[in-house]
């Protein structure tokens, strides 16, 4: 990911609450005497850095974009603070209550929605345009659409496994799929059902649509701006409708995005930061100056600027999820070497993950599933700290073993007959400090290991890498190594589903060709096996299978865990005194509140 997409990343992640609008009543009161009106509460202007947004369109948005919808955009039920800011609670938002289980098994559910919502436009206008039952059954429709093939319709059986959406989502001519099999349906103007494939639990739905992709859109609008197989919905912030605790009133693209507290949220007295400027700031070294003169009330640091401020009262930090890795095109045909087990063991042990984490301010990472994750939610046990887990991950200090290292690498070039020099090509996203520094140490200390003269690591710049990785099913020889670290943030309470991108079923095509059986097959359990959703016990017992196949294959080659780290203004007060990314919450600011 290049430097905008970094910085991204964490404020997609910190800046993160939804909400919407209420009906305005039949009749208003007569206006009071000026004189004894309270008032106006003082402005509170949140400012912070940005990256450089390129959607509002809640079913496309990734990672870089995400941040805007969860800023303006509401979803059926939310996580939020407690008072004592030291614990959450998950709470009903577009939704009037819990979700209601309406047979014996578990397979049908009723969402009630709230009363009187509508949409809020971009001058604080409340619409008439409504949010009910069927603008929900035709938002997730949209969101599984198969012709826009969005991001969001792969996400949309995280949790829970609607009947028929997946196959609705990923139907062919061949096989088509009728929407009015899908298991969505609105009863009536406030009643939603959802029939389910596997019995589930109330909690599992619920979670299910706390995600960016099940945001509300107004039917009317996202399908006036759909054409040849594509929507501008989205793409400026007139086209669009707001339901979230902001609306956006501007947005100069590449440079800033202006938002004001939208008066018609569900919960718009429980939000005291009244307007915010979101600034596209490149450079992390700028972002720095700009906090450091008091112009940000926050500030993201990248990896080489981190270490000099650990030390500061203002510092912040906890882990982002995101692992790096190197991504192994095992399909190469013009280097089979890719495909040797040696060759594989080779790479796992000359990687020192200690000294990359301490170069990269991250976690050393010998595993794939994040610390995040959560085994239990209810007790907060870790998966980490599993039994399971601790059965066959390996000590951090064996997994480096450089003389081990040198010894496989020997014995795949004499197995693949290479006599003189091996080159590989290490593709990285360009700008990107993490990634840079990553590809440097191991240009260098791999050719120490394996001898200069035998191997030699090529570090190229690719602006489209993450695509490139999913094109090895056309052209195998498209690349040779790649570093990826994509988000694991679907993972929290499920750290099986860390293992939906290295199978077969993952719509979006996985970085490499994986091929791993066993995998693939466990993975499908998730729509024959109720347990794998409804048992949190089975599913890290199921998590920790795949984990120890992935390992043992040296499917990817985790090298550490990175963390976000910011410095953050001593007036800005957040919602949660420490951020808990394992429950999908951290910093919040728009829940937050500003000193004078």
């Amino acid at each position: 990911m290049k430097r905008t997409r970094l910085l991204f990343l964490a404020w997609a992640i910190v800046l993160g609450l939804s909400a919407c609008g209420k009906a305005p009543a039949g009749t208003t009161a007569a206006s009071e005497p000026a004189s004894t009106e309270a008032p106006a509460p003082a402005a509170k202007h949140l400012r912070m850095p940005d990256g450089e947004c390129q959607t509002f369109n809640p079913y496309l948005a990734n990672t870089q974009d995400e941040m805007m919808n969860d800023f303006a955009q509401a979803r059926l039920y939310r996580r939020f603070a407690k008072e004592d800011r030291k614990t959450l609670y998950m709470r009903p938002e577009l939704a009037a209550e819990e979700p209601k289980q309406m047979d014996a098994e578990g397979k049908v559910w009723q969402i009630r929605i709230r009363p009187g919502l509508f949409f809020t436009d971009s001058q604080g206008n409340l619409t008439d345009k409504p949010i009910n039952a069927s603008v929900f059954e035709h938002s997730f429709k949209m969101a599984l659409d198969p012709v826009l093939k969005q991001r969001a319709g792969d996400n949309m059986s995280i949790y829970i496994t609607i009947v028929n959406a997946k196959e609705y989502f990923q139907q062919t001519p061949e096989a088509p799929v009728k929407w009015e099999d899908v298991g969505i349906r609105a009863l009536d103007e406030l009643t939603l059902e959802l029939t389910l494939a596997t019995p589930s639990t109330q909690m599992n739905v619920m979670q299910q649509f706390t995600g960016y992709g099940t945001v509300p859109t107004d039917p009317d609008l996202f399908t006036s701006l759909m054409a040849n197989g594509a929507t501008a919905y989205g793409t400026d912030h007139t086209k669009t409708l707001y339901c979230g605790a902001f609306y956006v009133t501007d947005w100069v693209k590449s440079s800033a995005i202006t938002l004001k507290k939208n008066p018609n949220y569900v919960f718009a007295d429980e939000i005291k930061i009244t307007d915010a400027t979101l600034y596209y700031v490149e450079n992390y070294q700028t972002q720095l100056e700009m906090y450091l003169k008091g112009d940000l009330d926050s500030t993201a640091l990248d990896a080489e600027i981190a270490p000099r401020y650990a030390e500061r009262e203002d510092y912040l930090s906890y882990p982002a999820r995101y692992l790096m890795q190197i991504e192994i095109n095992r399909g190469n045909t013009k280097k089979p070497i890719l495909d040797n087990m040696n060759f594989k063991n080779a790479l796992w042990y000359a990687v020192d993950r200690i000294a990359m984490a301490k170069l990269e301010a991250a976690t050393p990472a010998n595993y794939i599933i994040p610390d995040t994750s959560l085994a239990d939610s209810a007790t907060g046990l870790l998966f980490r700290d599993t039994d399971i887990a601790k059965s066959y991950r390996e000590d951090m200090t064996a997994s480096y073993d450089p003389a081990k290292a040198k010894a496989y690498f020997d014995k795949a070039m004499e197995e693949e007959k290479i006599s003189g020099k091996l080159t590989l090509e290490l593709i990285i996203s360009p700008a990107t400090p993490e990634q840079s520094l990553c590809a440097q140490f191991l240009q260098q200390h791999l050719a120490e290991i394996f001898g200069e003269d035998r191997f030699e690591l090529v570090i190229r710049e690719n602006q489209d890498r993450a695509n490139l990785m999913k094109t090895w099913r056309d052209d195998p020889n498209a690349y040779e190594l790649c570093l990826s670290n994509w988000s694991r943030a679907v993972t929290d309470d499920s750290p099986f589903n860390v293992f939906d991108k290295y199978s077969e079923v993952y719509d979006l095509k996985v970085n490499a060709p994986y091929g791993n059986a066993f995998i693939n097959e466990t993975i499908f359990l998730q729509t024959t096996d109720p347990r794998v959703k409804t048992d949190q016990a089975y599913n890290a017992e199921l998590a920790g299978r795949m984990e120890k196949e992935a390992l043992e294959n040296r499917l990817v080659i985790p090298m550490f865990e990175r963390s976000f780290q910011y410095l953050v203004s001593p007036k800005l007060i957040l919602p949660l005194e420490v951020p808990q990314p394992s429950m999908g919450f951290t910093l919040r600011p728009w829940l937050a509140d500003l000193l004078p």
